[in-house]
């Protein structure tokens, strides 16, 4: 899935080095949990677009395609690079935060609130708190502001989500599915960024108000502080781009199938 880039190549290089502290790292953060939250989203958004794209006729074959596309395994994979060639100290020093017993209730609450977001009725309720207290300063609307601006999250996001839209239209377009020109899906993608980013930072803290819910407030206090770490900083960018380089992956694939699952269908095929 990954390019084979000199940069890749390195990476590797340098995990002969970082490799045990790196797989160290990947197990702490429950890389295999996130990835099959991303792989149950995806394959959500799947049956969206068979319902909307397809009038719900790709069938077996449909399902056969994505469920390949959404493979957790090769999705770990694909977001390893960008933590092993991180540097040795680093790794440990983080290791020993997100090995602690905060650190690792902290991952078991992110991976809760992230399943918890995937629920509708939770998201709803989650924006509904996060619009409750909107400017107030209740202590865990400042200590989700101060984890989403330690990160850039919301720029890092909408920065994640573009990249993958415009994957996905280039894809069915190289599929034949779409006539469009590279400024056309430009502009398209970009006239999504505003909506997109005040969509993010919702989301954002209501997906943090939750996760803080069981915390107290010194807990809260050393979230905020390992958050703002230089080490937290160079974890983070370096799963948004092990993350993004996946997702776009996974969403050009998915163009494509879907490219592929329209023209039969134009072309006047059963269901597949």
């Amino acid at each position: 899935m990954l390019r084979l880039t000199v940069a890749f190549w390195l990476a590797m290089a340098g995990a002969v080095l970082a490799g045990p502290e790196a797989d160290t790292t990947l197990r702490l953060i429950h890389i295999d949990a996130q990835m099959q939250i991303a792989r149950q989203e995806g394959l959500d958004h799947a049956e969206t677009l068979n319902a909307d794209m397809l009038g719900g006729q790709g069938g077996a074959l449909w399902h056969s395609q994505v469920d390949g596309i959404y493979d957790v395994p090769r999705m770990v994979e694909g977001a390893r690079a960008p933590i092993e060639a991180m540097d040795t100290a680093t790794l440990e020093r983080l290791n020993l935060f997100l090995g602690s017993d905060l650190g690792q209730r902290i991952s078991d609450l992110e991976l809760a609130a992230r399943t918890a977001m995937m629920d509708p009725d939770s998201e709803k309720a989650a924006r509904s708190a996060y619009a409750a207290l909107q400017g107030s300063d209740d202590p865990r609307v400042i200590a989700a502001r101060s984890i989403i601006d330690a990160g850039d999250l919301v720029e890092r996001n909408v920065g994640t989500a573009m990249t993958a839209s415009l994957q996905f239209y280039r894809a069915l377009v190289d599929g034949g599915a779409y006539d469009m020109t590279d400024a056309d899906i430009m502009t398209e993608v970009w006239s999504q960024e505003e909506e997109l980013r005040t969509d993010t930072e919702e989301w954002l803290m209501g997906y943090l108000l939750l996760l803080m819910q069981p915390l107290d407030a010194d807990d809260r206090a050393t979230y905020v502080a390992f958050m703002q770490t230089p080490e937290a900083g160079r974890l983070n960018a370096a799963l948004f781009e092990g993350f993004g380089t996946v997702y776009s992956d996974l969403t050009y694939a998915l163009g494509r199938v879907l490219a592929l699952n329209l023209k039969t269908l134009g072309d006047g095929g059963q269901e597949l």
